[in-house]
């Protein structure tokens, strides 16, 4: 391989504690067939085969779940299942994986950095966004991809587009998941987009911006074993905080293009819902924006309830009102200390 060209960058490490019931510490959602036709993991490593090949896919995930990433991607060479020990957040997961294509001597790399439950639709429009913000990267630009919004969403971040650099924009401001009031304007104002959580840079480029705003971190990753599953000791040392948070909103770097694309953000089940995730069989009377997933053999039904979440495995039975989608991770964290085999 030559030290140049595109790499892609999987972040399939976390727990999917919002996804429970369905999603475990043994099976979190990343793993799971929730669209059809493969597992969120494989659909995610299926939409970079026409950009990077399967050499050039990293996938970043914990050290328990070796064996399902083995699993659903077979032909992923075994030097590029990175195993953190223990999760440290976003920085410290793409730090990592920045600085081992460097060290490999891929530093004028690009790296497309991408989550493992996102749902993108055409892979054809994807891989034209990726091209575009590719072109941006080289000259040096710290690149995300933005959502054209179509409705005032308050799950989401936002980000303010600024001066134009074809085939994108500046980044002006970075924005926190809105208020609805604040959201209908961000909607119409035309100058916000959705936070998509994808990053197209130089690996160089990142990490020189990592040195200058998380220096602690950076310096972290640069005292790393040169090993693809570092200790628990050593890892769990490293800084903790989001690469939004501790780069993107702080860079004068950062520049946006937008999706050509349809995009969901799989982060909940009322997000499920509105991306079409749905199982087993069902039956909705004066009901409306219902998501129904059941993992047993029984019949659902629902009556008179709009805007709920019905979750049922062969262990437990989630009944949630939508809006209260965040409280999942606290029924998670109960349950850690009481019924530690339902999670």
């Amino acid at each position: 391989m030559s030290n140049t060209g595109i790499f892609a960058v999987i972040m399939a490490g976390g727990r999917g504690t919002r996804f429970w019931p369905a999603s475990t510490n043994a099976r979190p959602k990343q793993f799971m067939d929730l669209l059809g036709g493969g597992t969120m993991l494989q659909k995610t490593a299926g939409r970079f085969a026409g950009i990077t090949g399967s050499d050039r896919v990293l996938v970043v995930t914990g050290v328990s779940h070796r064996r399902l990433v083995k699993q659903q991607l077979p032909l992923l060479p075994e030097s590029n299942l990175l195993q953190e020990p223990v999760g440290r957040n976003t920085a410290a997961c793409i730090g990592w994986a920045a600085e081992t294509l460097r060290r490999r001597g891929y530093g004028e790399s690009i790296m497309v950095v991408a989550a493992s439950d996102h749902r993108i639709e055409p892979v054809e429009g994807f891989e034209e966004t990726v091209r575009n913000a590719v072109t941006l990267a080289e000259k040096g630009y710290l690149c995300t991809i933005g959502i054209p919004p179509d409705y005032p969403a308050t799950g989401y971040g936002y980000l303010q587009t600024g001066e134009e650099i074809k085939p994108g924009r500046l980044v002006k401001s970075f924005r926190e998941k809105p208020d609805e009031q604040t959201a209908s304007m961000y909607l119409k104002s035309g100058d916000y987009l959705w936070n998509s959580g994808m990053f197209i840079w130089k690996v160089d480029s990142f990490l020189e911006e990592l040195k200058n705003y998380m220096p602690e971190l950076y310096m972290g990753i640069q005292q790393l074993p040169d090993t693809t599953s570092p200790s628990r000791e050593v890892y769990s040392a490293l800084q903790s905080q989001s690469v939004d948070y501790g780069v993107m909103e702080k860079t004068r770097r950062a520049a946006v293009v937008p999706a050509m694309f349809q995009w969901s953000d799989i982060g909940d089940w009322p997000g499920a819902g509105r991306a079409g995730v749905s199982k087993g069989s069902s039956m909705l009377i004066d009901s409306e924006n219902v998501l129904v997933y059941d993992e047993t053999d029984r019949l659902t039904v629902v009556v008179g309830l709009n805007n709920v979440s019905v979750v049922s495995t062969g262990k437990a039975l989630l009944v949630m009102s939508d809006s209260d989608a965040q409280k999942v991770r606290e029924v998670v964290s109960r349950l850690e200390k009481t019924r530690p085999d339902l999670v």
